[in-house]
């Protein structure tokens, strides 16, 4: 069992999935707090306004620790945690992103935290002083999508770095599943599923529509024998947009 902490790890699930189970059993005894459970999931500022809630609790100089309930894995005893998280220097360190769409289309949608680096919304830590000015500032933009206001919150604040490193939080690319890592925490792709893709296109279409709409007007230009299905796309694309997509980060 993990008796000696100066760290507390937490994380939101409302209910069992994925890896939750493995996670709560950690072969390192670990304890992770979990908030939120058995609540009905309305979306991702839930996670969010669920943590300050917590970090209310906590005193300023408290360290925290969030992972996803559903996609990490405790990869090895963290007593070394602290040690590495103050050679960072910094208050809040946030995850790297897999990029998992490729560098240029994930910053596209996700935009950067630091240089070229995304922020992954699921493996953070820090301060709960500076994690809840952080959070909090997340929560300011109408985009429902965390990990965006993630990225665009991260460059306001000084405080904040990116594991580069990742000594400590390990976001795993499908690409590379079986590749090795000595960060402590492990996060996997979650599993495919219908509902899954379906949320993706209705959140990220809004990223990337006028892009795909200038590729099918110029298609349409170059390629007219291919006119009907072409329009059929444009129509298409143009309605979901209009009626279905989210539409919440870009207008």
């Amino acid at each position: 069992m993990y008796r000696v902490m100066s760290f507390e790890v937490v994380t939101y699930a409302n209910k069992s999935q994925g890896m939750f189970e493995e996670l709560m059993k950690n072969e390192f005894g670990l304890p992770i707090k979990v908030l939120g459970w058995g609540t009905e999931w309305k979306g991702f500022t839930d996670k969010t306004i669920g943590v300050l809630k917590y970090l209310d609790t906590k005193s300023d100089t408290d360290i925290v620790v969030f992972v996803d309930g559903f996609d990490t894995k405790v990869n090895k005893k963290p007593d070394d945690l602290i040690t590495l998280f103050r050679k960072c220097d910094c208050k809040v360190l946030v995850s790297r992103d897999p990029e998992l769409m490729g560098g240029p289309m994930s910053r596209t949608i996700f935009g950067t935290c630091r240089g070229n680096s995304i922020a992954n919304a699921g493996l953070f830590m820090g301060y709960v002083k500076e994690l809840k000015m952080y959070l909090n500032d997340t929560l300011e933009p109408r985009c429902k999508d965390d990990q965006v206001n993630f990225n665009a919150s991260c460059s306001k604040f000084d405080f904040i770095k990116v594991d580069e490193e990742e000594k400590i939080f390990k976001n795993i690319s499908p690409r590379a599943l079986n590749k090795e890592s000595n960060a402590i925490f492990m996060s996997y792709p979650a599993s495919p599923s219908f509902s899954r893709y379906t949320r993706a296109f209705v959140e990220y279409t809004q990223f990337v529509y006028i892009h795909v709409l200038c590729l099918l007007v110029v298609a349409l230009a170059f390629l007219p024998k291919y006119k009907t299905p072409l329009v059929g796309v444009t129509l298409g694309l143009t309605a979901f947009y209009a009626l279905v997509a989210d539409k919440s980060c870009t207008l």
